[in-house]
């Protein structure tokens, strides 16, 4: 039996990952779409809709991958899940801790099943470099730390929110190292935080 998804949002995320994805994958099937912008959906050929609610009432689907702007995805996934829809939410599934303890518990009180799309643990390398810790061929990690370098500029396109911290929470914080830290979890195992540290500094242009 596949899997009938119905995707929620049509950026980046999901044009250039998800439905390819979706429909590479012999044991899913994409099945509609939800987006504001009805000209984006008519080239994959599947019913669209611009309203969520209409969408998982009138839908086939069994799952639903949400993959809009983080701002959306607490409302958007508690639906799905309440009307339901098992959920593959993309990251961070909330601008907030209690907003994502919210989702937890509705996805335990409904049955339905709940994920977080940090696809990266499926790269060949990761998974290469997970192999290698845990045969011991570095020896026993005490100490690993992750950077990233990059130019954003939101304020204009398509992905302008992610400069507001209201629709996207934590900014690159929570956009491009949760990323990151989800991959520590993973080679190294999920403990409890004795402490965490964070240092801002100013931006090119003076801000903060």
């Amino acid at each position: 039996m596949k899997v009938k998804w119905l995707v929620v949002g049509i950026g980046e995320i999901a044009t250039k990952r998800v439905l390819a994805a979706i429909e590479a994958e012999s044991r899913s099937d994409f099945v509609s779409i939800v987006t504001r912008n009805a000209a984006k959906a008519a080239s994959y050929g599947v019913p669209a809709w611009s309203d969520l609610d209409r969408a998982l009432s009138e839908s086939n689907a069994g799952a639903v991958y949400i993959c809009t702007p983080v701002f959306l995805h607490a409302q958007q996934t508690m639906a799905a899940l309440l009307a339901g829809r098992d959920v593959l939410c993309e990251k961070p599934m909330a601008t907030n801790y209690p907003d994502a303890l919210q989702i937890q518990r509705t996805a335990e009180s409904t049955g339905r099943i709940l994920g977080t799309a940090y696809y990266r643990r499926m790269y060949p390398k990761v998974c290469g470099a997970k192999e290698l810790i845990a045969a011991g061929a570095i020896g026993r990690p005490f100490l690993a730390e992750a950077t990233s370098h990059g130019w954003s500029c939101p304020e204009e396109g398509e992905r302008s929110w992610l400069g507001d911290p209201i629709l996207a929470g934590a900014g690159p914080l929570f956009d491009v190292a949760c990323h990151r830290i989800d991959l520590m979890n993973y080679f190294f195992g999920r403990q409890d935080a004795r402490a965490a540290t964070c240092r801002l500094g100013p931006t090119a242009s003076g801000g903060r």
